[in-house]
């Protein structure tokens, strides 16, 4: 900073001292039901140290640790001679303190982003995992995950960036907070699953042709605690396509792709800015439809 010229610098500091510590532990027990099926039950606790939040004036200048315990109870098989695998689980996490970044009103007005351990929460899901061999040349697989979430205890925080409440037409920043009780946790979608193929095709002379196919889903996921449509991101899919040839001596690589076949671009992060930066969003994507060829080739190779 300059004061006519000259310059100069101001420090200032908070004078804190934390030391966390935390004992944690899991208890499982396995019960091999057959020689295919073995179901196991599992309670974990689990610990993320605390902090400090290093705006000065922060209404929450330290945050308390992230603490939980994980509930599970799963399965694990395999069929058909060993070809077919279906594992899965359900579980239960049941947050005391879950980090969370809002914005809150400093106590010497104005506001800050602050890290807050908010009191409360809960994930309750539900996945299931797939592997079949189905033939020499044929192999699918797929997962499918379930993770409805919430925050379960009262935490008032403010949306500075709401374009219903401008801070130059509402100066009473205290009264423009919100309960996020009940909303979905950041960054957690709801459901989300995977599939994909491989088909490996012998050639004379021993040259090999495999074709892969993978789809992927991700349900809607929120960027913010206020579950606003404003910092939601949609669902969205993507397929991925490639085929690739290669030598009896696998010195000699031939790939064709084409990736995000259905052209499907989703949202990976969304940002909203206040009233300074005139309620601008921004936001990161994925990548529309390419398609390519690679190709590859190894010296030394037998």
């Amino acid at each position: 900073a300059t004061n006519g010229g000259i310059p100069f610098a101001l420090g200032v500091y908070r004078p804190f001292d934390r030391k966390d510590t935390k004992v944690t532990g899991r208890i499982n027990l396995d019960w091999d039901m057959t020689d295919e099926i073995m179901f196991y039950l599992s309670a974990t606790s689990g610990y993320r140290s605390g902090g400090y939040n290093l705006v000065f004036f922060s209404r929450t200048p330290t945050y308390a640790p992230e603490e939980l315990i994980a509930y599970e109870l799963g399965y694990k098989t395999q069929f058909i001679d060993n070809t077919l695998q279906i594992n899965g689980s359900f579980y239960f996490y049941d947050y005391e303190n879950i980090h969370t970044t809002s914005t809150e009103v400093s106590a010497l007005g104005g506001t800050t982003t602050s890290v807050l351990a908010a009191p409360g929460a809960k994930i309750t899901g539900a996945e299931v995992d797939v592997l079949w061999l189905a033939t020499d040349s044929i192999t699918l697989g797929g997962n499918l995950s379930l993770t409805p979430s919430e925050y379960t205890k009262d935490l008032m925080v403010k949306d500075p960036a709401s374009i219903s409440a401008p801070g130059s037409l509402y100066p009473d920043q205290s009264s423009q907070v919100q309960n996020i009780k009940g909303n979905q946790l950041l960054q957690v979608p709801d459901s989300k699953f995977t599939t994909w193929g491989s088909y490996s095709i012998p050639l004379d002379g021993g040259n090999t042709l495999t074709l892969n196919g993978v789809y992927n889903w991700i349900d809607e996921v929120y960027y913010s605690p206020f579950q606003s449509d404003a910092e939601k991101a949609a669902s969205y899919g993507r397929l991925d396509l490639r085929a690739t040839w290669k030598s009896t001596k696998e010195d000699i690589i031939v790939s064709a792709f084409v990736n995000n076949v259905m052209d499907d671009v989703g949202v990976l992060q969304v940002l909203r800015q206040g009233e300074g930066e005139f309620f601008r969003h921004n936001a990161g994507t994925t990548t529309p439809r390419m398609y390519g060829v690679e190709f590859t080739y190894k010296t030394g190779a037998f």
